[in-house]
């Protein structure tokens, strides 16, 4: 053969090999993905290394950026790269002790073993339960305008289901008066005095703060009050409705929940009520409501008139521990709840039929001095009717086991 068929045939085999890698290529993205899964290999200080070659390199091509720029960024930059870098923020490498923000600069640490606060004292709810309407919420718990206060009799229709064996506790210390000056502080409130009864009364440009700690009787927790001037314009902002109001004014003064909530809007036009109701996560339930001793649910509430806060109050923000423990079942929790009602006296009147129709988990705090708790508990309720007159009967039963209540 040949040198010119030889030159010939081996460009001929040269374009049958192109032909069989060009359709034998991997699969769309398969070079940024082995690209992505050899950087994970090599050690952090050599990605860190890159990283910071390739930042410096994209600053030197743009030199009209001022130094100090290039500094605040490099600032920045470096901690979001070490965090990317390292794993941290995915869930990787992360401390699973490091506590988790809450509202205002709380925390909430991780849980505890189980039943790791000791035994913890039992809850006191109000002996009727009974209010008149529907179930209202209130930032500040408080009786009902109206209840039944005859004896009834109960049964349950409902079903209530319950899955879980335990459920978490949390726990707060009291707050002190440096802790609610800090919290003032950090809103941009200045210290006027001390009142009786409270940790402290500050003033900012347009409001009046009040803090005050936990009250014993009814039971509850450290709060705020901020009472606006008359001074505060409205919230401007087109086609906001009342929640959207109160959730704007409460996000200008670093006030907005971060706990899990509910809103609810009640009251007239020109005193309408925002409610922020709080909910505690329960694991293998889910979200469960804080309630107060009457069985009414509450959180965080801002009044309005108008477009304008007049009025804004919820828990002081603070640190959390928690703990589970174990709870009591549904058969259980549905004998408390029919048992509570008291037997009528033999000269009583005949005690009104109740049915019981519904139950959830709920939360409610038990105060007890330098540390208090949020709790589990069972909220049954019903409807029910005397002399045309519509009311609703509440019965809490505490969840935690019996051999965990002092």
């Amino acid at each position: 053969m040949s040198e010119p068929e030889d030159e010939l045939d081996l460009q001929a085999l040269q374009r049958q090999l192109d032909d069989a890698f060009e359709t034998t290529r991997p699969r769309t993205g398969f070079e940024d993905d082995l690209w992505l899964r050899m950087q994970s290999r090599r050690p952090f200080t050599s990605r860190l290394s890159d990283a910071l070659a390739g930042l410096v390199q994209g600053i030197r091509a743009v030199p009209a950026v001022p130094l100090a720029s290039v500094a605040a960024v490099l600032v920045v930059l470096i901690g979001v790269g070490i965090l990317n870098l390292s794993g941290l923020g995915r869930g990787g490498a992360a401390n699973s002790s490091a506590p988790l923000a809450l509202s205002g600069g709380a925390t909430r640490s991780a849980a505890g073993p189980v039943g790791s606060f000791g035994q913890l004292p039992s809850p006191v709810f109000s002996p009727t339960g009974v209010g008149q309407g529907p179930a209202s919420s209130q930032t500040a718990p408080a009786p009902s305008a109206a209840s039944y206060e005859g004896p009834v009799a109960l049964t349950w229709t409902g079903r209530l289901d319950v899955s879980i064996g335990t459920a978490p506790v949390f726990r707060y210390s009291e707050p002190s008066t440096d802790s609610a000056d800090q919290f003032a502080a950090s809103l941009g409130a200045a210290l006027e005095r001390r009142p009786a009864g409270l940790l402290g009364l500050y003033t900012a440009s347009d409001y009046t703060l009040t803090v005050r700690g936990t009250i014993q009787v009814p039971a509850q927790e450290p709060a705020y009050f901020i009472l606006t001037a008359s001074s505060l314009p409205g919230v401007s902002a087109a086609g906001a409705q009342p929640a959207d109001i109160a959730e704007i004014f409460l996000a200008e003064h670093s006030l907005a929940p971060q706990w899990p909530y509910t809103t609810t809007v009640d009251g007239p036009a020109d005193q309408l009520k925002v409610h922020f109701q709080r909910e505690f996560d329960a694991p293998g339930y889910g979200p469960a409501y804080l309630v107060d001793g009457g069985g009414n649910r509450y959180g965080m509430e801002v009044d309005l008139n108008g477009s304008r806060p007049v009025l804004a109050s919820g828990p002081l923000p603070l640190s959390l521990d928690s703990a589970s423990y174990p709870i009591i079942t549904a058969d259980q929790a549905v004998r408390a709840a029919l048992a509570s009602a008291p037997s009528p006296a033999a000269d009583a009147v005949a005690p009104v039929k109740v049915e019981l129709t519904s139950a959830e988990l709920v939360y409610t705090l038990v105060a007890a001095g330098d540390h208090s708790f949020y709790e589990p508990a069972f909220l049954f309720s019903g409807s029910f009717q005397v002399d045309g007159v519509q009311y609703v009967k509440r019965v809490l039963v505490p969840a935690l086991d019996p051999s965990q209540r002092s």
